[in-house]
C-alpha cells in the first residue's frame, strides 16, 4: 500500500538541480563504455562518442528525449500468475540477498554456502508472503563463472514460483530458460518472457564489456532492466551526498538511454545499492543512515523520470542476529516502503556487509516487513473508522466495553499488525513457553516451512530441458 504522502529528503527545486548537474556530467564528463557495439549504438542515437578513449558523451536533448520514452511501470511476470507484480509505486516488492558467500546455518554456525542453502532459501522465499521476487541467497564459492549463473537460474525457476531476475552474464542461458518456462505459461503475453534483468553499473561512470553485451542481448528480447549503481560516497563517487546522486544518476540515465536506443519504450528501473565509504573500516556500509537517505532521494528521482526505484533493505552489517541487526534491519526496511520504492533487493536475512545469510533472519526480517507495512497503511479514517456511533452506544462509564461488539469483530483483524513471530506474553508464560529467543522461534519456522513446503512443479519437460541446460555448463566448467 502506498503512504498517504511519500517520505522524501530532497525538494522539488533540489531534485531539478540534480537533474540539470546530472546532465551536465552526461554531457561533459560522459562514460566510458568499452564496447564497439554500444559506442556505435550511441554515436548514431546523436552521442559524441571517442572511439579512442571508448568514451560516450550524451547532449541533453539525447537524454530527455529517452527520458520521455520511459514506460511509468513495468509488469514482472511470474510462471504462476498469482504472484505476478506490478512495478508502479503502488507496492513495495521485497526480495533477499543475491550474493552473499556464507551462511549462518540454524545451529549458528558459519559456514561457506553451498546449493543446497540456495534451493532452500529460495523455497523459504517462495512459502513467505512478503518475499515476491525469488533469490538464492548466496554465490556457492566453487562455482565458476558459466556454471555459476545456469545454477542461479535453474534454482530461481525450479525452487520457486514467484518472479525471477537474471543475471547480468551469460545471458544467452538465462534467455534460453526463461524460453522454456515461458513456453508452458498460458498466461504470458505473446513474446514476452517471465523476467526482468538486474544490472550495477561501475563507478565512476563505467561499465564492463562483458555486461554491456549482455545488457544488450536484454534489451533486443525485450526483457525489462533494473540499472543499479553501487556508488561508495567518498571512494568512488564524491564524498557529498548530493554529489553522489548526482554521479549515480548519471550512471543509471547513461545506460537507460541505451536501452532506450536499442528497443525504445523498455522498461527500466532506476536502483541503488550506493552507500558511504567508512574512512575509518575502509568499507562500504549497508546499514548506515546515509544509504537509506540515497535510496529516499534514488525513489525521488525515479519519481521525477516516472519510473520505477530499487532499493537495498534489510540488510546489517553486523555478524549476527542481534540488536543491531534488527535497527538495521527496521530502518532500512520501513523507509523504501514509506519512499514508494518498488522493489528491495538485497534485504531479509541479510548478514555481515552483504557476505552472509541468516536462515533465522530470514523469518525475522519477513515479521519487520509486516510490521513495516503496517506502519505505512497509517489511520483510516471515514464515517464508520471515525465510530462515533460504536461510542455512543457504548457510552461512558466503567460498565462499558467494546470487546463484544460488531464493530470491533468486523474491524479488529484489519485494523491491527498480528505477530507471526515476536511474542507479546507475559514473563510467565514466555518462561513457561521455554523461554525462546527470537532465533530459537524463528529457526522453529524454518525448519517447519523447509519440512513442508514444496513450489509448484514445473512440467517433467520443461524441468529436463533447463537440467540439461544447467548439466551442460556443469561438464564445460569441469573441463575448463
Amino acid at each position: 500500500m502506498v503512504p498517504k504522502k511519500h517520505l522524501t529528503v530532497l525538494s522539488d527545486k533540489e531534485v531539478h538541480q540534480i537533474h540539470l548537474a546530472t546532465l551536465e556530467v552526461l554531457d561533459e564528463v560522459g562514460l566510458w563504455l568499452p564496447n564497439s557495439e554500444v559506442l556505435q549504438i550511441l554515436e548514431g542515437a546523436g552521442a559524441r562518442v571517442d572511439f579512442k578513449k571508448q568514451v560516450a558523451r550524451y547532449p541533453a536533448d539525447m537524454v530527455t528525449a529517452a527520458i520521455n520514452r520511459f514506460p511509468a511501470g513495468i509488469t514482472w511476470y511470474a510462471r504462476n500468475p498469482d504472484n505476478t507484480i506490478l512495478m508502479d509505486g503502488s507496492q513495495t516488492h521485497f526480495s533477499m540477498p543475491d550474493s552473499a558467500l556464507n551462511i549462518i546455518d540454524l545451529n549458528g554456525e558459519r559456514r561457506a554456502g553451498g546449493p543446497k542453502d540456495g534451493e532452500d532459501i529460495c523455497r523459504l522465499c517462495d512459502a513467505l508472503p512478503n518475499m515476491a521476487v525469488a533469490s538464492t541467497g548466496i554465490n556457492p564459492p566453487d562455482m565458476t563463472s558459466g556454471l555459476l549463473e545456469a545454477w542461479h537460474t535453474r534454482t530461481m525457476f525450479c525452487c520457486s514460483s514467484k518472479a525471477v531476475f537474471g543475471v547480468s552474464r551469460q545471458v544467452d542461458m538465462v534467455l534460453e530458460m526463461a524460453r522454456i518456462v515461458a513456453d508452458t505459461c498460458d498466461h504470458l503475453p505473446s513474446g514476452v518472457l517471465p523476467l526482468v534483468a538486474i544490472m550495477n553499473p561501475f563507478s565512476p561512470l563505467y561499465n564492463e564489456s562483458d555486461q554491456l553485451a549482455g545488457m544488450l542481448k536484454y534489451a533486443r528480447r525485450g526483457v525489462p532492466i533494473s540499472i543499479s549503481p553501487e556508488v561508495q560516497a567518498g571512494a568512488t563517487g564524491p564524498a557529498t551526498l548530493a554529489g553522489t546522486l548526482v554521479q549515480q544518476t548519471a550512471e543509471f540515465l547513461g545506460h537507460a538511454v541505451l536501452v532506450q536506443c536499442v528497443t525504445p519504450g523498455l522498461g527500466v528501473i532506476y536502483g541503488t545499492v550506493s552507500s558511504v565509504f567508512d574512512m575509518k573500516k575502509m568499507m562500504l556500509p549497508y546499514g548506515a543512515p546515509e544509504a537509506d537517505l540515497l535510496a529516499v532521494g534514488t525513489v525521488q528521482m525515479a519519481r521525477h523520470y516516472g519510473i520505477p526505484a530499487r532499493c537495498t533493505g534489510g540488510s546489517s552489517d553486523t555478524n549476527t542476529l542481534d540488536m543491531q541487526a534488527g535497527a538495521e534491519a527496521m530502518m532500512s526496511t520501513l523507509i523504501p516502503i514509506l519512499a514508494g520504492a518498488s522493489f528491495v533487493l538485497h534485504g531479509a536475512g541479510e548478514l555481515e556487509n552483504t557476505l552472509a545469510v541468516s536462515y533465522e533472519k530470514i523469518l525475522v526480517d519477513n515479521e519487520i516487513i509486516d510490521m513495516a507495512r503496517r506502519f505505512a497503511q497509517g489511520v483510516r479514517v471515514n464515517t464508520d473508522t471515525l465510530a462515533v456511533d460504536v461510542i455512543k452506544q457504548v457510552g461512558c462509564g466503567p460498565h462499558g466495553q467494546f470487546l463484544q461488539h460488531d464493530h470491533t469483530l468486523d474491524h479488529f483483524r484489519s485494523e491491527q499488525f498480528m505477530p507471526r513471530l515476536f511474542v507479546r506474553d507475559d514473563y510467565a508464560n514466555w518462561e513457561t513457553s521455554g523461554k525462546q529467543a527470537v532465533e530459537r522461534r524463528a529457526a522453529a519456522q524454518v525448519e517447519q516451512i523447509l519440512a513442508t513446503h514444496q513450489p509448484d512443479p514445473l512440467p517433467d519437460d520443461a524441468q529436463k530441458e533447463i537440467d540439461a541446460i544447467y548439466h551442460a555448463a556443469e561438464n564445460a566448467a569441469a573441463n575448463r
